[in-house]
């Protein structure tokens, strides 16, 4: 009897386990995400709203949750398993007059760094790890410190980022974000040992490459060009870690688009300026710039002049700017006999609303068009000599046409005729040193033909002297041409020139291949299917970019971007009283660039002072440049100082010294208390020579000590008029941004 009761339930559980599980419904589904994410993410349950709604996309359900309470709430996004791949916290109460305001952080980069580094296991899953990309601390990061780095997977990078974002307060974690999210991969991650060698991976990129010869700036300050390879390296492509075969990521890729069409109205003028008075010299120089220039009643006669515009009088004037030359030196410094340039040039735009069947469209298609809401309109911006209407350049575009299927023809013979016509007209002197490098008719909205012709010397291309012009191949009307000539061009030798083979080897030279995994889509017609991951070597120049390969010496043209810290260090420190401070500001980027001596007894002047402020708001201006530095520059370098209120005028004395009392009034305007420092007969300080402190800086003297800002001097004075030194300045500024 037991033996047949065991018999049949033993029986009863291999049905039941050849039985498909019940499907679990919706809300099983979003109980058990739920439960996963606030265990991984330690959420509490404090929280009294919370919402959950799923979505599917590249064939994986991915949940979006979301919980609130009175001053805090929470985003997440995860995939169905529960596995965090974004959230986003917000505090309600939030100061956010801290993160505006210019201060050390509570919260330091280290520290941060540190809390990623404790958070991130929780989040990846079995494999993943991470790289952090290593920045700098900064005092005006907004509040926040932004962390981002790379996902690796088996200790191999990958392509997706990961990033955080802490609270300099605080570091309150306010939100994590992995760029694969949404991305359904399927297959598991495969070896991380290759069957390919780096060197057997470079050779396969080697094959995918070519070149192209021709001239490229070898000293633009100078004109000076000399010819150069150009190695057509795709970072699309990538080689197979374990078949050693090239892969090309975006065959099958998808594009796409649509426009909207709108119709052309006047502009209503605007209400004339009362006329200006009190004008400084400077003003009134800036005006005179506009003496003679034509009004856009009068530009758009000049256009209308030159039938191959295709401008008619419907067509309705727009937007007219004016801009003067800017001069790049100062004109008292121009050499005898050279004027300064005083041209003016003129951007208006003409439009016009079609109402019938004319720009290559058909009656029936502009019904059509309109019906479905759309309002074909031809747009031409023109650029033009403001004194005389000459165009300089014209640019077309079209509005609510619609969208054709985009299709290469060969181009019309006619059209082709008409385009060289109109440059040799206006460019007769340069074309005939040019050949036409490209020609092509596209249609997307409207037929164009779009022809660029490109300088020779010596049977090769010099693309910085290029003519292009495009034409309406319904209309034979100029939709746009332009040109970028160099006249001023010297041109290097010709040859003897190094091989193709050698120039790669240089090129490659620049490059190592290297390991990293990538998502490709199992469909690759479909972007949005499953994907799965790869190994591959991918091409890799460190941190810097070959921009070519002299064609003569063969040596490759490579640029350093790598990051180097270049923040301010100094060799003579060691008997400052103020080694601790100046070197603690030079850790945050605080400090004078390009000098490696402080001069800390040295005084302070006006230009010293506003060079070492700026670098607190992160900026890194170069001592000497300054120093040495044209009108311009100190102007555009004032006016930023006065912008963040470290000086109270534009006005420039560069040498001039700056006192402490100054200094007081910089520090206590930074706080914001500058209108309660102006009262008179509230004050004292309690220094030894208060008297000396004149009635008007008293104020800002005394709040400034409330601070802690300034101190007095061994026997109790301010010294109010001495000029003060260097280390002064650092101490105060470190002791301001220590409040």
């Amino acid at each position: 009897m037991k033996r047949a009761l065991c018999l049949v339930l033993a029986l009863v559980l291999i049905l039941a386990l050849g039985m498909p599980a019940a499907a679990e419904s919706a809300e099983e589904q979003l109980k058990r995400v739920t439960l996963r994410v606030k265990t991984t993410l330690d959420i509490g349950d404090d929280y009294d709203s919370f919402n959950g709604d799923s979505y599917t996309l590249g064939g994986a359900t991915w949940w979006r949750l979301y919980w609130e309470k009175e001053d805090e709430s929470l985003y997440v996004t995860c995939d169905d398993n529960g596995k965090v791949y974004s959230f986003d916290r917000y505090d309600y109460n939030e100061d956010y007059s801290y993160s505006s305001g210019l201060h050390f952080p509570a919260f330091g980069y280290a520290e941060a760094l540190a809390e990623a580094e404790a958070f991130l296991p929780r989040v990846l899953g079995e494999g993943e790890g991470f790289l952090f990309r290593e920045q700098p601390d900064r005092l005006r990061n907004y509040g926040r410190y932004y962390l981002s780095g790379t996902l690796t997977l088996n200790g191999v990078p990958t392509e997706a980022g990961i990033s955080l974002n802490f609270r300099t307060s605080d570091g309150f974690l306010t939100s994590f974000r992995r760029d694969d999210a949404e991305s359904f991969i399927t297959g598991g991650v495969p070896s991380p040992v290759p069957a390919v060698t780096p060197e057997q991976a470079m050779q396969a990129l080697r094959g995918a490459l070519s070149t192209s010869l021709s001239w490229s700036y070898s000293d633009y300050e100078k004109h000076e060009v000399r010819l150069t390879y150009f190695v057509n390296l795709d970072y699309n492509v990538m080689v197979d870690a374990q078949t050693g075969a090239l892969l090309d990521r975006w065959d099958g890729g998808m594009r796409g688009g649509y426009a909207n069409g709108f119709g052309a109205e006047p502009e209503e003028a605007p209400a004339a300026a009362d006329e200006a008075k009190g004008l400084t010299p400077y003003e009134i120089a800036a005006a005179e710039k506009f003496e003679g220039v034509l009004d856009g009643e009068a530009l758009k006669a000049a256009a209308m002049a030159e039938e191959a515009f295709g401008i008619t009088a419907d067509f309705v004037l727009g937007t007219v700017t004016y801009r003067a030359a800017q001069p790049s030196v100062d004109p008292a410094e121009l050499p005898e006999g050279e004027e300064a340039d005083d041209t003016v040039t003129a951007t208006f735009r003409l439009s016009k609303a079609l109402t019938g069947a004319e720009f290559g469209l058909s009656q029936k298609e502009y019904n059509e068009l309109v019906d479905s809401g759309y309002a074909p309109t031809v747009w031409k911006t023109f650029t033009a000599d403001a004194r005389t209407g000459e165009v300089q350049s014209v640019y077309t575009s079209y509005s609510g046409f619609g969208w054709r299927e985009e299709k290469e023809e060969a181009v019309n013979p006619a059209i082709s005729e008409t385009a060289l016509r109109f440059l040799e007209k206006r460019y007769g002197d340069w074309l005939p040193l040019c050949e036409q490098t490209w020609a092509s008719q596209s249609r997307w909205n409207v037929p164009v033909n779009s022809f660029t012709y490109t300088r020779m010397e010596a049977g090769f291309p010099c693309p910085m002297n290029t003519i292009s012009v495009s034409v309406n191949a319904a209309t034979g009307y100029v939709d746009s041409f332009s040109a970028t000539w160099d006249e001023e061009m010297t041109f290097g030798p010709s040859g003897p020139l190094v091989g193709e083979e050698a120039a790669m080897d240089s090129f490659l030279a620049c490059y190592e291949a290297k390991l990293c995994y990538v998502t490709l889509p199992e469909d690759k017609d479909n972007w949005e299917s499953p994907r799965h991951w790869l190994l591959v070597y991918l091409p890799d120049s460190g941190s810097g970019w070959v921009s070519g390969i002299d064609a003569v010496t063969g040596q490759a043209d490579y640029s350093d971007w790598s990051y180097e810290s270049a923040f301010p260090q100094y060799d003579d420190l060691a008997d400052s009283y103020a080694r601790t401070e100046i070197e603690t500001l030079a850790k945050y980027g605080i400090g004078w660039y390009g000098v490696d001596k402080f001069q800390p007894t040295a005084r302070v002047t006006e230009l010293d002072m506003i060079l070492l402020m700026l670098s607190a708001v992160g900026w890194q201006p170069d001592y000497e440049t300054y120093h040495n530095a044209s009108k311009e520059e100190l102007d555009s370098l004032y006016s930023s100082a006065y912008y963040q209120g470290f000086i109270a005028t534009r006005e420039q004395d560069p040498d001039r010294p700056v006192t402490r009392t100054e200094l007081c009034r910089c520090f206590v305007s930074l706080s914001g208390m500058q209108e309660a420092a102006a009262l008179k007969g509230i004050f004292a300080c309690g220094f030894s020579d208060e008297d000396q402190i004149p009635e008007e800086d008293l104020g800002y003297v005394a709040i400034a000590k409330g601070l802690g800002v300034v101190q007095g001097d061994r026997s109790g004075a301010f010294r109010p008029a001495d000029g003060a030194t260097r280390q002064e300045l650092a101490v105060m500024l470190y002791r301001y941004l220590s409040r």
